[in-house]
């Protein structure tokens, strides 16, 4: 190599401060540190900006590996002067704001743990892309600037931010190797970025939060950095970039300093990267344009399309999600719609967009992803909801591909994590073309997809209601609120050996039982009166088929598998039917509204009714049930008060009847 910059060595230089002043907690930085969701963030991110430097590179299938080792301390790049910058902010914060924040101070205390290690972990992650130059490189350490191909799924510099919180030190390294146009020559780059807080200078003057591995920083905005090149970078970037050279020619690398394993407990982290990358990039991954590698001390193992499909069932109990990603099940649900669906063309004023579809047996619930890319964007496509509740239920897969004209419009309407689509970031113009994008595809679902046939579409012992919070049209109430699906619930059965343990297997329906010597009720008390709601209680067997209709009501038909003596329903928000991104806890019971409650077309009678402390009615007794016996239900109910749902976000209840003692409440009819 040739040697440039010989003279300067590269070290972690500080600018001036300006006038603003940064704390510890910076804004975006703390929030994804926080986040419980960071390791699925960072390595989306990390994952998508090589898979697009490889599409630039015109490269297929783009290659990334998570390369995980240990280094000495004092042979981190820039370490003596990251430790001065460290103590200086400390001893400026102090002078600038005497107490010091609970989440500043464990900023702080991550930091000085992982300087006194002797050693510390570095999650290395390369890439077989265009490699990163000069420019690229600029707009890497720039806030917001964007110099990727219009077609990629996101911009070199934005969302990079997302890998600080997986270092300890909050300091990333970058190194890229790629290939001049003209002449062919290979050109090594390095560079970083450390984190810390605003200080004071020796001479009082003020510096900057933001560190930069650099030869040094100079007073041009267009040309900020002198990069360290070739042999004046450090070894700890050099061997990552020489091992590209060998295998791949070009690339990049991006290196997490401390690295912390996403501040997670499972203390497996191919596991945690393989879920994220399988959920996020299923697409891409199956269609053999995404080669996912992880590499540790124990050897190297590899997601490709062979192997996608077990990562995504060993994955699949996993039932809950995030507001931003999808959860295990929710992938494996989209990824069985690839691999067994229809594919469909769709003719849009923009494009010809390919849709999949399939109808999966025995029932589900509708659902839609959008991936562009090979990356999954969105569930909650605009215009899509309230729309199918008078379909047979479906799944859909809408890939949207880079040569697309479409693709950049979708693009444009994606948030900074490229994970939903927000129609307020497009122009008056382009508002109308997705919208007609869409309008076609919801428009060629309704074509394709069978109306639902009450008769035929009968769960076998449990109904589900999904509605949506804003299933209002022009102030009216409209009846396209949801449809009825069979939920995939987890049995568990005793051991045949009676040993005390339990199997778990996976149906496609739970039945419940109440077990084979149930409790005998016992005789009335007739002081007692109007019980309080009360969780526990044994589950019975029961059939049964929702119409909504309404916003926040349905109606409802119920057969009971068994005779009871006393028989209770409630509704409640349902976990395990995986649409319930919005982080409530189990038995999170809907709230009956008064006086809105039918039995067979009759009111419910107050001392039927069970509350809570605060008077909300929770359940209702409906007295004695009788096997094969056909019970109509009407209800109008709002959700729990601590629940926050945004706008059209769906919401699923899940109906439960139980087995009560007998209860005379000395009144009369």
């Amino acid at each position: 190599m040739k040697i440039k910059n010989k003279r300067i060595k590269p070290s972690l230089l500080f600018g001036p401060g300006g006038v603003s002043v940064s704390g510890w907690t910076t804004v975006g930085l703390s929030s994804f540190r926080a986040m419980e969701q960071q390791a699925e963030a960072a390595v989306r991110e990390l994952i998508q900006n090589g898979f697009d430097a490889a599409s630039s590179a015109g490269k297929s299938p783009s290659r990334i590996r998570f390369r995980i080792e240990q280094y000495k301390i004092r042979n981190i790049p820039g370490i003596s002067s990251y430790k001065k910058a460290f103590q200086g902010a400390q001893e400026s914060q102090r002078k600038l704001n005497n107490e010091v924040s609970d989440n500043a101070q464990a900023i702080i205390e991550d930091i000085d743990d992982c300087l006194k290690q002797s050693e510390c972990s570095v999650l290395h992650v390369l890439d077989n892309g265009i490699g990163l130059d000069k420019k690229r490189m600029g707009a890497l350490l720039a806030d917001g600037l964007s110099v990727k191909d219009r077609n990629a799924s996101g911009s070199y510099g934005n969302g990079h931010i997302v890998a600080f919180p997986a270092s300890e030190l909050r300091y990333v390294l970058y190194g890229g190797l790629s290939t001049e146009d003209q002449t062919q020559a290979q050109n090594f780059i390095c560079a970083g970025h450390a984190i810390l807080a605003s200080r004071q200078g020796k001479k009082k003057e003020s510096l900057s939060k933001d560190g930069y591995f650099v030869c040094d920083i100079k007073n041009d905005m267009l040309d900020r950095f002198v990069y360290a090149e070739d042999d004046n970078i450090p070894a700890l970037i050099r061997d990552q970039l020489n091992w590209i050279q060998t295998e791949w020619k070009t690339g990049s690398v991006v290196s997490i300093v401390g690295f912390n394993q996403f501040r997670r407990d499972d203390n497996n982290l191919k596991n945690t990267i393989f879920r994220a990358a399988a959920c996020n990039f299923f697409e891409a991954i199956y269609s053999g344009r995404l080669i996912v590698e992880f590499e540790d001390n124990e050897g190297l193992e590899t997601l490709d399309k062979s192997t996608l499909e077990r990562v995504l069932r060993d994955n699949r109990d996993q039932k809950r999600g995030s507001r931003e990603f999808l959860s295990g099940r929710r992938a494996y649900e989209a990824f069985v719609t690839l691999k067994e669906g229809s594919w469909e063309t769709v003719k849009t004023e923009l494009d010809e967009v390919d849709i999949v579809v399939k109808f999966p047996a025995g029932g589900s619930q509708t659902r839609y992803d959008l991936c562009r890319n090979g990356m999954w964007i969105t569930d909650r496509p605009p215009g899509f909801q309230n729309h199918f509740g008078n379909l047979q239920p479906f799944t859909c897969v809408i890939p949207i591909f880079e040569n697309e004209k479409v693709n950049r419009l979708i693009r444009e309407a994606e948030g900074p994590l490229h994970n939903g689509l927000d129609m307020s970031l497009l122009s008056d113009d382009k508002k109308k073309q997705l919208r007609g994008v869409l309008s076609a595809i919801r428009e060629k679902l309704k074509e394709i997809v069978p109306a639902l046939d009450n008769e035929s579409f009968r769960p076998t012992d449990i109904f589900v209601v999904n509605m949506s919070e804003s299933a209002k049209s022009g102030g009216r109430k409209t009846n396209r609120t949801g449809n009825p699906f069979i939920a995939r619930r987890h049995r568990t059965e005793r051991n045949k050996d009676n040993d005390g343990t339990e199997n778990g297997t996976t149906e496609q329906i739970e039945i419940i039982s109440p077990g084979p010597n149930p409790r005998p009720n016992p005789a009335p008390n007739p002081n007692k009166r109007n019980p309080k709601f009360n969780r526990s209680g044994n589950n019975i067997q029961f059939q049964g088929l929702v119409v909504p209709t309404g916003a926040r009501t349905c109606k409802a038909s119920i057969v009971s598998g068994e005779k009871v003596q006393e028989g209770e329903i409630r509704f409640v928000l349902d976990e395990s039917i995986d649409i319930t991104s919005y982080g409530t806890t189990y038995d999170s019971y809907v709230i009956i509204e008064p006086d809105s409650l039918t039995l067979n077309n009759k009111p419910a009678q107050e001392k039927n009714l069970r509350m809570n402390d605060e008077g909300d009615i929770l359940g209702v007794a409906l007295g004695a049930l009788e096997k094969d016996e056909k019970y109509n239900i009407e209800f109008t109910y709002r959700l729990p008060r601590e629940l926050q749902v945004r706008d059209n976000q769906p919401v699923v209840l899940k109906a439960e009847i139980v087995r009560r003692a007998h209860i005379d409440t000395g009144t009369s009819e």
